[in-house]
């Protein structure tokens, strides 16, 4: 049975041999030999059938790890582009920050500096999420 099994296991990867190329040739012949070495009760097309369904969900599994890391990498861009977008706002505002900070000196925060001074990150055309960094930015320049 395992001479009957070889040879025509070595048909097989010489057909493969012509359309295929020899990595995956090489790949193929290891798995036939895994699913050969533990299940050697089956016979060389369910070796083969069972090779190439694990290929194929071996295929699905990489699709959606792919798919997946592409959704981090327009994550992280969406972000990166939104931080860009407020490094902007804020460096536009950076005078009138510059003169309220100067007309409330000693505020530990800007926020401080906008509560004394009655306006809102929002009356400067910021965001909330602009102040958190103009904070983040100013405490760095301490």
């Amino acid at each position: 049975m395992t001479n009957g099994f070889d040879a025509e296991f070595g048909g097989i990867l010489h057909s493969a041999r012509e359309v295929l190329p020899e990595a995956s040739v090489l790949r193929l012949e290891g798995k036939l030999r895994q699913i050969r070495a533990e299940r050697p009760d089956l016979g060389v097309p369910e070796v083969v059938k069972m090779a190439f369904d694990v290929f194929d969900g071996e295929a699905v599994d990489a699709r959606i790890a792919l798919e997946e890391a592409g959704a981090r990498v327009d994550e992280a861009a969406a972000a990166e582009a939104a931080h860009a977008a407020s490094v902007g706002r804020i460096k536009e505002r950076t005078y009138e920050l510059d003169c309220l900070e100067s007309q409330y000196p000693g505020r530990a925060t800007m926020a401080e500096v906008l509560a004394d001074a009655g306006i809102s990150w929002a009356y400067l055309g910021l965001s909330e999420e602009d102040g958190i960094l103009v904070e983040e930015i100013r405490r760095g320049m301490r």
